[in-house]
């Protein structure tokens, strides 16, 4: 009788064990979930904020632009730019790479 009562202790024990190692998954696998979720938010928020500032540098330079073509039409009074063949050249360059690179971090 003892042994049966040791035995029947020994399956409820390991009854339990099962149940709370099932829990731990369980809670284990919600835990996962909600990293995922979080780390997604994270990753969208971090996206917009980049896109944010990538515009607001976007319309900086853009109005900047604006400003140093205006300065340069008065400046002068002829509304046509005096600057050499090798500046434009060198600035075209220096404006498709930076534009390049723009669209590639997109």
């Amino acid at each position: 009788m003892a042994d049966r009562d040791f035995l029947e202790e020994i399956e409820k024990t390991e009854a339990e064990a099962r149940l709370l190692v099932e829990k731990a998954r369980e809670e284990a696998l919600l835990k996962r979930q909600a990293a995922r979720q979080e780390a997604g938010r994270l990753i969208d928020q971090a996206y917009r904020k980049a896109s944010s500032d990538r515009q607001k540098r976007m319309e900086e330079a853009q109005a900047r632009h604006c400003e140093l073509v205006a300065e340069a039409e008065t400046s002068d009074g002829s509304g046509s730019l005096s600057i050499s063949r090798d500046l434009l050249d060198q600035a075209a360059a220096m404006l498709a790479e930076r534009i390049v690179s723009i669209l590639e971090h997109r």
